[in-house]
């Protein structure tokens, strides 16, 4: 990601009076995926995460089969939902972790800001190819599921590398707060 753009949203989102508004848009688009979620899946029809984590033209192909036309669209509904929780949790987790990273070396700061960022962007391209398969079930392309879940898979593992980072800042936080008292 080229630096003035990374800069600039360090800038901006990284500032500790935005938190309760990135916090509650978080919590508010989850709670709408969820609700919709048992709203329109069907029941037996297996999950987004699940979906997402196909890997196999064989495994995405039987998921949809048993979720029939109705789970698939409804699983259509769930991405484009998701497309607001994917600003949601990249606003939310890149606030919370610039807010405690600031103080830090700018470059390192700087990538420990990015991780969500980047997670956001693959989960956005996952998205993507999901609704490239989603759209046309008749005509699955192994490529492109397996292209889906790798992005899936590695968005996660960004993601428990933010949470991992936001939690021990705020144990250095809580630490350094506790011995000044």
């Amino acid at each position: 990601m080229p630096r003035k753009i990374l800069d600039f949203l360090f800038n901006a989102l990284a500032v500790k009076e935005f938190l309760i508004f990135t916090g509650t848009f978080f919590v508010l688009t989850a709670f709408a995926m969820l609700t919709t979620d048992s709203f329109v899946r069907p029941e037996g029809c297996a999950g987004l995460i699940t979906l997402e984590l196909a890997f196999t033209k064989p495994a995405f192909q039987s998921m949809i089969s048993e979720c029939g036309a109705e789970g698939v669209r409804s699983h259509l509904i769930l991405i484009w939902i998701d497309y607001l929780f994917i600003i949601a949790y990249t606003g939310f987790l890149g606030n919370l972790t610039g807010s405690l990273v600031k103080g830090l070396e700018r470059g390192r700061a700087l990538t420990y800001f990015s991780l969500p960022i980047l997670a956001g962007a693959l989960d956005v391209t996952e998205n993507f190819l999901l609704q490239s398969q989603l759209s046309d079930p008749d005509n699955l392309n192994g490529l492109i599921i397996f292209a889906a879940s790798t992005a899936a898979a590695v968005k996660f593992l960004l993601i428990i590398a933010t949470i991992a980072i936001i939690v021990y800042y705020l144990f250095q936080a809580v630490t350094k707060r506790t011995k000044t008292a």
